[in-house]
């Protein structure tokens, strides 16, 4: 079935953050990520697909999936998948999910001692910033809040970078960062600042169970007013002549470190 001019416009719409931001959606392409879309209840709104979709090993259990949760689902031509799609290769597939953020409250709301949270301040590359979505989602992060300067969660390449982390870690964007610390502290959370000039090197910090864990924007690290609200800088020691460590590669690294104490005890 051809799609409608009037819906390819809306589709198209939502390539931008301007039309991301007016419906509250987002798109997905991809057969990975729309499988991990299904799997975490995420409220797809539509679906579109290629015939060559079904040829794929997952791709006709997929469309099985989609078919009792999701109107519409529709087969479309080659041609008009790509001409909504980010990526020159869509894998066949493209649907519309509905934004759903978390929010500060319900992060801080954890009733079992232990809570790892992240804040992002100003992390601007979308790379970067979905790879740390994913790396939280690895190491079992309970949530991330993302100050204002950061680049929009939704974004395409930052939602392909995730692999899927977007959808089960709960995440609140463009709060006010210092606020947010200010407020985490009030409810007992200890605060880890990632600084270059840190006084505590990463891997001899006892962490406490409660703990928000902040990393800065590539070019200037986190801002002087977020690391006055510091608990703890926390350093990654330099051994070569790089001037710098990549944000999203520092995340894992303290990451790795702060469940090899947990998981130690």
């Amino acid at each position: 079935m051809a799609l409608s001019k009037a819906k390819l416009k809306e589709l198209r719409a939502l390539a931008t953050k301007k039309g991301r931001d007016e419906e509250r959606k987002f798109l997905v392409e991809g057969v990975r990520l729309m499988h991990e879309a299904v799997g975490s209840g995420a409220e797809i709104l539509e679906a579109y697909y290629t015939a060559d979709l079904l040829d794929q090993p997952a791709g006709r259990p997929l469309i099985q999936k989609l078919s009792r949760r999701t109107r519409p689902l529709e087969q479309v031509s080659a041609r008009e998948l790509s001409s909504v799609a980010d990526t020159i290769h869509a894998q066949g597939i493209v649907g519309v999910v509905r934004q759903k953020h978390a929010t500060l409250e319900s992060l801080l709301r954890k009733d079992d001692g232990e809570s790892v949270l992240v804040a992002l301040d100003a992390v601007s590359d979308p790379g970067n910033l979905g790879t740390m979505i994913r790396t939280c989602d690895w190491f079992g992060v309970n949530g991330i809040f993302i100050g204002e300067r950061s680049v929009e969660v939704v974004n395409a390449k930052v939602v392909r970078a995730t692999m899927g982390g977007i959808f089960h870690v709960p995440i609140v964007p463009d709060v006010d960062l210092p606020a947010a610390i200010s407020r985490a502290r009030s409810v007992g959370y200890t605060v880890y600042v990632t600084d270059q000039n840190g006084e505590t090197h990463f891997d001899r910090i006892t962490y406490a169970r409660k703990a928000v864990i902040v990393f800065g924007n590539e070019a200037w690290g986190v801002s002087d007013h977020v690391k006055s609200l510091a608990d703890i800088r926390v350093a990654i020691r330099r051994y070569g002549a790089a001037e710098s460590l990549n944000v999203s590669v520092a995340c894992g690294v303290v990451l790795s470190a702060l469940h090899r104490l947990y998981d130690d005890e």
